[in-house]
């Protein structure tokens, strides 16, 4: 473990005793985190698309995506508005991140309905809520794994950590978290083996047509006839992509088609990626919002000091008027 990781960890045990009784507040990551360098990176946006069909195969996932998303429609304004929602819960101020988090789980605190077999749900059942989340541990491990090195075993842990500091972020409680790595991965599987289906949404997302259809990115000048060219390359490999990186016991229980000379063309398109990533310039390696934060993180290092008591304390009394007020 490197000394930034091991400040991160010494800043995030004392910040604990920092936050109010009576209410658990989330500790912000900050920029020597592992999730800072992982969450924004061109590596982690390889396992994304993976990580959405694991978590609309979530029944109640599913009916939300499906009665409220636009996906199919607009997705790049989807991608867009993703991004502007959970990223900043990272790549933030600590007490701007501490906001977002609160705002996101504010948000999908409004999405409910009744799904077509008229049943209710709420995006924020315990069990979907959380598998959301639970998604991107595997996704990040494996976006190290398959695109780059594997972690160590002090790395892992520090991940797992950030992972769980994360769910904090996002309004998950501690005690909904699992508390070692074995715990997490029991549950995973469980949800995989048991509670997951290749529902409408997941379906349309593996097929073929999807990735054919993709329309072109707002305000495009690029002729219909260079889109389509585009696509007829891209969208295979997309998804070819999508399917690699989903979990071999997901493609298993799901019976997405996967062989032998499937799995060792992936291998090479890892290799690939492997290599090409190092010589990627830092504007490439990192969506926009994050070399901003990134950037804003250099110049001001003093903007990023863990907020004390009584910052958390004004920070939670003004949600809580916003939020009565709401109501």
């Amino acid at each position: 473990m490197t000394a930034a990781t091991t400040t991160l960890a010494t800043s995030a045990i004392t910040a604990t005793h920092l936050l109010p009784s009576r209410r658990s507040m989330p500790v912000p990551l900050l920029p020597n985190s592992h999730t800072w360098q992982d969450f924004g990176s061109l590596r982690f946006h390889l396992m994304l698309q993976q990580a959405f069909i694991m978590q609309v195969a979530h029944p109640i996932i599913d009916a939300g995506v499906g009665e409220h998303s636009v996906y199919r429609t607009d997705p790049w304004g989807r991608a867009k508005r993703s991004v502007e929602l959970l990223w900043p819960v990272v790549y933030a101020r600590p007490m701007d991140a501490i906001r977002k988090g609160i705002e996101l789980r504010e948000l999908h605190r409004r999405i409910k309905g009744v799904d077509k077999n008229g049943k209710a749900y709420k995006a924020l059942d315990p069990e979907a809520y959380g598998w959301v989340h639970f998604t991107g541990f595997d996704a990040t491990l494996r976006a190290h794994q398959l695109f780059g090195k594997t972690p160590t075993v002090e790395q892992r842990q520090q991940i797992f950590s950030e992972w769980r500091q994360m769910g904090m972020m996002m309004g998950i409680a501690d005690k909904q978290l699992p508390a070692t790595e074995q715990e997490y991965w029991q549950h995973f599987e469980y949800i995989i083996r048991e509670r997951l289906s290749m529902g409408e949404v997941a379906t349309d997302l593996l097929s073929k047509e999807f990735y054919q259809q993709v329309p072109k990115p707002p305000e495009s000048r690029m002729p219909d006839f260079v889109w389509k060219s585009i696509l007829g390359v891209a969208g295979p490999l997309m998804r070819f992509n999508t399917i690699g990186t989903l979990p071999a016991l997901f493609r298993e229980r799901m019976g997405i088609d996967w062989g032998k000379k499937d799995e060792r063309l992936f291998r090479l398109w890892c290799r690939l990626w492997r290599v090409g990533y190092r010589f990627l310039p830092f504007r490439v390696r990192f969506i926009p919002l994050a070399q901003k934060a990134i950037q804003d993180a250099r110049k001001h290092p003093e903007a990023y000091r863990l907020p004390d008591t009584r910052e958390l304390d004004a920070l939670f009394n003004s949600q809580t008027e916003q939020t009565h007020d709401a109501g």
